[in-house]
């Protein structure tokens, strides 16, 4: 566990007037604010040969907005969590989501989450909690932050799923989808039919195809292996006609393998990186041409294959999986390919500001 110091935090927004919308003051990352994901970090890069240059992190011109849903992290001994924001959220908003406030204004709600102990007993937690949660902050982010901008949903693991349910419920076939930028769902099972881009959990949004293609989704579980045969993240309801999908973010569309940047923080390293007991400050580690990745399909099974580029000498670690083998590299999901989707949202969002 990371010792970083975590002040208690819940971000406000501006009181409702007249709007009808349910007032949403729980947030993580909320702009204008000090928020979690509005970080000015260095990232130290670390070369093939083991040297290392210092990089300032800059922010570009943001035309777009990111909402960003944590996955499972709460570890409250009780079925949902509550509200309050802890290191676990934060954290993981920091590794996952403040990357993208180079090219995105970034929003993150809280949500009573089902926690780490709600999935079984002696809890049992209420996915209805969460998922009302995470549409009145969505709600409120339209009435009161969009203004017409463009938005990418980022979510993982217990944050695809919501999203999943987000866009079938209120974003689909709306006039919400016009806003819609990308949908990066990794971690979960996002289905299509085969030979489709589209069909099993969408009908009007496919996937994306090309770095410029807007209104679309971006899916994967990443694994290191051949994934098991009770492997996670790869289940269909009608595997005869359909198949999980894979959208690499280094080559969207197409099944060749192409060079993934693994970035990771001092207190989230996945085993590619020594990781302190103590951190006093929040160091980031780029390791570029360490990895290749390639989407595989095998019947109604589909997955990120990520293989490390093997070079003489080369002192690098390598990314492990810290759950069962089902579940392959599911904590590094995001973090393999960061910069690589960073610079994807990049590309959608020009393409996106555009043609709006």
């Amino acid at each position: 566990m990371c010792t970083l110091a975590l002040a208690a935090l819940s971000f406000a927004g501006p009181a409702v007037s007249g709007t009808g919308v349910t007032p949403w003051t729980h947030w993580i990352c909320l702009p204008g604010r000090d928020d979690w994901c509005q970080l000015a970090p260095t990232v130290t890069v670390v070369s093939a040969t083991g040297a290392k240059t210092v990089e300032r992190v800059t922010h570009d011109s943001r035309p777009i907005d990111c909402f960003y849903l944590y996955p499972t992290v709460s570890t409250q001994r009780r079925p949902n969590s509550t509200l309050q924001v802890e290191w676990d959220e934060a954290g993981t908003a920091i590794t996952q989501a403040s990357m993208f406030s180079q090219v995105c204004r970034v929003y993150a709600p809280m949500y009573r989450q089902i926690t780490v102990y709600g999935h079984g007993d002696p809890y049992h937690g209420n996915w209805a909690y969460e998922y009302d949660d995470v549409l009145a902050a969505w709600k409120y982010y339209l009435a009161h932050y969009n203004h017409g901008r463009g938005v990418v949903l980022i979510g993982h693991s217990e944050g695809a799923g919501l999203f999943k349910q987000l866009l079938q419920d209120e974003i689909e076939g709306t006039s919400e989808q016009k806003l819609l930028v990308s949908a990066i769902l990794l971690g979960g099972d996002v289905v299509v039919k085969d030979g489709s881009t589209e069909g099993g959990d969408f009908t009007k949004i496919p996937a994306c195809t090309t770095e410029t293609e807007t209104g679309c989704i971006v899916a994967y579980s990443t694994f290191g292996t051949i994934p098991p045969a009770d492997a996670n993240f790869e289940n269909v309801s009608s595997p005869s006609t359909e198949h999980v999908l894979c959208v690499n973010p280094a080559a969207p569309g197409s099944t060749a393998s192409a060079p993934i940047t693994p970035l990771f923080p001092n207190f989230a390293t996945e085993g590619i990186a020594p990781q302190p007991k103590v951190v006093q400050r929040i160091v980031w580690y780029e390791y570029p041409s360490l990895y290749t990745a390639r989407c595989v399909q095998q019947g109604s099974r589909a997955w990120l294959q990520v293989t490390r580029i093997r070079r003489r000498g080369d002192p690098r670690p390598t990314v492990h999986g810290i759950f069962a083998p089902n579940w392959g590299l599911h904590a590094a999901d995001v973090s393999i390919a960061l910069p690589t989707l960073v610079a994807l949202v990049a590309s959608q969002s020009r393409s996106w500001a555009s043609s709006h």
